[in-house]
């Protein structure tokens, strides 16, 4: 699929105002954190520049290019790896795209592209923000040298890159970082629940203020695997009809609040500066949003 089309498909508006989902009503530290970074990270994913660059060298497929990004995060790994890493995909949707994005471009190329094309993105949208952006960085690194890494393959294939000298690109390279270190302690919070990969998706997009299917039918899943997951759900009274029941509300609540609890030395480390970091970073991705490089699905930016 090709980076217009897909552009189309995630950055149309909501028909109606989304009711704010529970985690973003009153987010704790790590989580505020997390929504804060979330449209600046996904530069390297929606940016432009980065599309046009990836063209460039060959791989013009947008999804491949996405998965490929991700996963070259942990090296070359063979397929099955890079479906389970991702974790919430369906498997015959990730594999072909892996497949094509490594046939068509070299590791060292996607990784160069997916660290200096946001860059150009990021002056493009809001200026010269370089002094501002090291300072918050030179923060942010302090969080993300201490975090913990048991469990959370693709923060920490991404440690091993090299950070990049440009400012902009700095930026939304610790954005990426922090982006998987939250998902990775997620995916494992949510194995450890019990729970797979579609019923990982159904109680997300409920939790977020999608409609039941909406956003896991975007993961490759079937609207029959759909609905077989949310019978799960219902027979542990997490689910009644196409809604979260307050037992399944609170349920999701403590998953956030186990993955928070992952995330704790990556918080402390950080410090007291944490919230003036977290408001900078809020409105660096709300300019982005209000300026069309980001979706403008508040659910988007909560689901992730």
């Amino acid at each position: 699929m090709d980076y217009p089309t897909m552009r189309a498909l995630f950055f149309t508006a909501p028909d109606e105002p989304r009711p704010v989902p529970p985690a973003a009503a009153n987010p704790s530290p790590a989580r505020a954190l997390r929504d804060a970074v979330e449209p600046l990270a996904c530069l390297s994913i929606w940016s432009p520049e980065a599309a046009e660059a990836f063209a460039e060298l060959g791989l013009d497929d947008y999804f491949a290019a996405y998965v490929w990004q991700r996963t070259a995060a942990l090296g070359t790994p063979p397929a099955p790896l890079a479906v389970v890493a991702l974790g919430v995909f369906r498997p015959d949707l990730i594999v072909p795209q892996y497949q094509a994005g490594r046939a068509a471009l070299s590791r060292d190329d996607v990784i160069r592209v997916r660290i200096e094309a946001p860059a150009r993105t990021l002056r493009r949208v809001l200026g010269d923000i370089d002094d501002e952006a090291a300072r918050v960085v030179t923060h942010l690194r302090r969080g993300i040298d201490a975090a913990d890494r048991t469990a959370r393959p693709l923060f920490t294939g991404l440690t091993a890159d090299p950070w990049p000298d440009d400012p902009a690109a700095a930026l939304v390279h610790a954005c990426h970082l922090l982006r998987e270190h939250r998902g990775d302690s997620h995916l494992a919070v949510c194995a450890v629940d019990g729970l797979d990969p579609v019923e990982m998706n159904v109680l997300t997009e409920l939790f977020c203020g999608f409609p039941l299917r909406t956003y896991t039918a975007t993961r490759g899943w079937s609207a029959e695997e759909i609905d077989a997951a949310a019978d799960r759900l219902r027979a542990r009274g997490l689910v009644e009809g196409a809604r979260l029941s307050e037992r399944g509300l609170s349920h999701r609540a403590e998953l956030e609040r186990r993955t928070d609890a992952m995330q704790e030395s990556l918080v402390e480390a950080i410090g007291p500066e944490l919230d003036t970091l977290t408001k900078q970073l809020c409105a660096w991705s709300d300019a982005l949003v209000a300026a069309g490089a980001a979706p403008p699905d508040p659910a988007k930016r909560f689901a992730g």
